[in-house]
């Protein structure tokens, strides 16, 4: 096992990641839903804590802590063109109001991770609830780094992402599931 994931099984890391999975493939369904084309998923990839770095590539970010039978946070990311794509199918303009640009955002948001936490709650046969969403619109990397380990805290040691897009390239999002997982040796304590 790798260290970066000490102390959490193969097997956990596994379910970890066919959850993701599920969840992605649930918001890719409502993104394709809601843009009329056909998204596509990447397979999820599991990230230790060092992911958090920043890339730059996705600017505006969704953020919703989730409780229940799977605790953590689910994350939606958009680049510039993405965002802007999303905001003129909503709002039906290319420049609205920033309030309703900011709402229209938030929803869609709302949207992917409400379908993620369904699909999550289905598979687990329990509940999985997710918090209002909070929109940052620039630098959200930075912004989810900041939430996820603030000071004096470590980063979750795991961090699942999986990219949702349309073959043309205007719609992509990054799906990412941050859930927090109990060390083997916190469980047998």
């Amino acid at each position: 096992m790798s260290r970066r994931f000490a102390g959490i099984s193969e097997s956990e890391l596994d379910r970890l990641r066919e959850l993701a999975h599920i969840g992605a493939s649930w918001s890719a369904n409502a993104l394709a839903r809601l843009v009329d084309e056909t998204i596509l998923t990447r397979v999820p990839v599991i990230h230790g804590p060092d992911r958090l770095l920043r890339r730059s590539d996705w600017e505006t970010g969704i953020f919703c802590t989730i409780s229940g039978d799977l605790a953590g946070m689910l994350a939606i990311f958009l680049s510039a063109t993405s965002r802007q794509a999303v905001v003129e199918l909503l709002c039906g303009e290319a420049q609205p109001p920033r309030e309703i640009s900011a709402s229209a955002l938030s929803e869609f948001g709302n949207i992917l991770v409400s379908q993620t936490a369904s699909a999550i709650a289905n598979t687990l046969g329990g509940r999985v609830i997710p918090s209002i969403p909070e929109l940052v619109l620039s630098d959200a990397e930075a912004a989810l780094q900041a939430t996820v380990a603030p000071r004096r805290r470590p980063a979750p040691p795991v961090y699942i992402e999986s990219e949702l897009f349309d073959r043309s390239g205007r719609f992509r999002a990054l799906h990412v599931m941050l859930p927090v997982v109990a060390k083997r040796s916190e469980v047998l304590e």
